[in-house]
């Protein structure tokens, strides 16, 4: 986007400076043409801008969240240290982590115990 700008400015600058000789005055509305390049630039210029701070934002997010779930101080080690504690706290009753805002799938055979996962083609062989 940036040459096209470019390119529209240059042709109004020539245009302006030829003022009532120009060729382009029998296009329609071609004052036109400086407002929407202006307006074209600026929002360019704001965008670029803006796309700089979501990057800067995104490594700030990144790093806070850390990288592995084994690195303390990090949000992936806390939430991943949590989910541990409350299973080893609510063994069997692993559904109150749902409480804890974490995604729980549990189904339950009629005599209670946990149905085993689906064996993979893998496992059948």
């Amino acid at each position: 986007m940036d040459a096209l700008i470019k390119l529209a400015q240059a042709i109004q600058a020539k245009h302006q400076a030829l003022g009532a000789a120009s060729p382009l005055n029998g296009i329609r509305d071609i004052a036109n043409l400086k407002t929407q390049t202006d307006l074209a630039a600026a929002s360019n210029t704001q965008a670029e801008e803006l796309s700089r701070q979501a990057e800067t934002a995104i490594e700030a997010r990144d790093n806070a969240l850390g990288f592995d779930l084994t690195t303390p101080g990090y949000v992936r080690y806390y939430v991943a240290s949590a989910r541990d504690v409350l299973l080893g706290l609510n063994k069997g009753a692993e559904h109150i982590l749902g409480d804890w805002g974490y995604d729980v799938i549990a189904s339950i055979k009629s005599n209670g115990a946990p149905t085993p996962p689906p064996a993979t083609d893998a496992a059948k062989k």
